[in-house]
């Protein structure tokens, strides 16, 4: 799926009738360039409710991603928004599963065409009647400037998509 404007399909040749120019001029906004909208989480799983049924669903020790989520929060959050590090409380934090990412991507050669890819994590559950699809994405483990063909990413194997919810 791809996100086209009206500039880029005039640059196409595209014929459009004077009927759908005029619709299109009174449903569409004035920039004349839509922003990415971002990546969105999708496909809710309602199997999870806290940290503690995360955990049990995917098979991974709590002590485990205790320490990964003060790590997370200690390294990337402000201070105002850091997450509780007492293992009693992070346990009941409200946790959402998720099984996709949509992720928009600047189409090749393309400076105003976003193609939309899907990053898709189903851990053991079914995907459209066959085994669990976890997909492989790159992760960014290091800075650009590392020599080398893949500038600090490597491969990795989607685990898991999940949000935690408002702990106030």
């Amino acid at each position: 799926m791809g996100l086209v404007n009206l500039n880029s399909l005039g640059c196409c040749g595209a014929n459009l009738g004077d009927d759908v120019l005029g619709y299109l001029d009174k449903t569409t906004s004035p920039v004349s360039t839509p922003a990415p909208r971002g990546r969105i989480l999708k496909g809710r799983r309602h199997d999870v409710s806290d940290v503690l049924d995360f955990c049990k669903v995917l098979g991974i020790s709590l002590h485990r991603i205790c320490l990964e989520l003060i790590r997370y929060s200690r390294h990337n959050l402000l201070t105002e928004r850091c997450l509780p590090e007492e293992p009693a409380i992070l346990q009941l934090l409200p946790v959402e599963l998720l099984t996709q990412l949509e992720i928009p991507v600047l189409a090749f050669q393309e400076t105003d065409v976003y193609d939309i890819h899907w990053a898709r994590c189903t851990g053991t559950q079914r995907f459209r009647n066959q085994e669990g699809r976890n997909d492989w994405v790159w992760v960014q483990a290091g800075s650009e400037e590392i020599y080398g063909a893949l500038r600090g990413r490597l491969p990795a194997k989607l685990v898991a998509l999940f949000k935690i919810r408002d702990c106030s």
